[in-house]
């Protein structure tokens, strides 16, 4: 993807975007992009780190670099970053002499959780919430992606909101034509969240260790809990055997995002954890191809700028939310 000036956006900037899956993030630093800035993501025996990836003595990125013990080097002329940015070894000077108070690279927030790391280039306005399914062994939560998508976020996260697409994008996978008809459901919204009640949707081909030998019908339940970031539940209405997905959206630039999720499940722990990544790959492709085609790129907040229907209703609620935050970046 092609990288940017900083966007400037005041919530998206205060918000905790992901950056990798926690367990690629191993010896070597990482580069990665949020809203146009260049971060250097590495992981010590203390934790995760984040820095500004730009050394400040000749501009160099200390991602490029490597760690060393709780430092981060930069390949340059070997300067050492600790984790909350402070220079603590410049190699050309004297061990006697002071190393400059400006010799420090600017930190960022970081964080794992989920099974990713997540970043915040601002202030945190709020915490991620705890998710047991995500984070209980128990439930066997596995990252999926990361997904290059030339789309704004903000797209990316009204598709996963939306049920009427499932029949077609996805016909013969997750639900049929022939059962397009949505059920009149409710949708809530809270100071932090806004999120449906029990949506009853027919689905095809039952999923990988279900105990359904055809199609089943599957009551979801859709959540968005921060501007890009959503989860939903799928139950079997007749066993309780649930899957969960987690989506959440990295904003490299105003129309290029990476996309990250996260899958986890009650039964089926016999079968393999490749299927159920697989199976949320081959749904994701089919999302964004159609994704990337919709035009206007920037998900329209003006509710009089697209047709929208009944079935919309979840949709309606997060681009009001979305209203209410102020958010800017991916949208018009």
């Amino acid at each position: 993807m092609n990288t940017a000036e900083m966007l400037r956006d005041t919530v998206l900037e205060n918000e905790w975007h992901p950056v990798c899956i926690a367990g690629e993030l191993n010896d070597k630093p990482l580069s990665v992009t949020v809203l146009g800035e260049r971060v250097a993501v590495f992981r010590t025996k203390r934790g995760v780190h984040a820095l500004r990836d730009l050394c400040v003595h000749r501009g160099a990125m200390l991602s490029k670099g490597w760690v060393e013990g709780e430092t981060l080097v930069c390949p340059y002329h070997g300067w050492k970053y600790e984790g909350n940015g402070a220079c603590v070894c410049i190699p050309a000077q004297s061990k006697e002499d002071k190393i400059p108070a400006r010799a420090r690279a600017e930190q960022y927030r970081c964080m794992e959780k989920y099974g990713l790391v997540w970043v915040c280039i601002g202030e945190p306005s709020a915490p991620l919430p705890d998710f047991e399914e995500f984070e209980n062994p128990g439930y066997r939560p596995l990252p999926c992606g990361p997904y290059q998508v030339k789309a704004a976020g903000t797209r990316v996260i009204e598709n996963f909101t939306d049920f009427a697409h499932l029949m077609f994008v996805h016909g013969g996978l997750l639900g049929h034509p022939d059962y397009a008809e949505l059920p009149d459901f409710k949708v809530y919204k809270e100071k932090d969240r806004v999120y449906t009640g029990d949506v009853p949707i027919f689905q095809p081909v039952a999923h990988s260790g279900s105990e359904a030998k055809e199609g089943t019908t599957y009551v979801y339940v859709k959540e968005v809990f921060r501007p890009l970031a959503a989860r939903l539940s799928k139950r079997d209405a007749a066993t309780g055997q649930t899957l969960w997905i987690l989506l959440t959206v990295l904003p490299v630039t105003e129309k290029e995002c990476t996309v990250y999720m996260a899958v986890s499940r009650n039964y089926g722990f016999d079968v393999d954890d490749r299927q159920f990544i697989e199976f949320q790959n081959t749904v994701f492709e089919q999302d964004a191809w159609i994704i990337e085609t919709q035009k206007p790129e920037l998900l329209p907040l003006d509710l009089q700028a697209e047709l929208n229907h009944k079935a919309d209703v979840l949709s309606v609620a997060y681009r009001r939310w979305l209203i209410e935050l102020g958010v800017k970046i991916g949208t018009a």
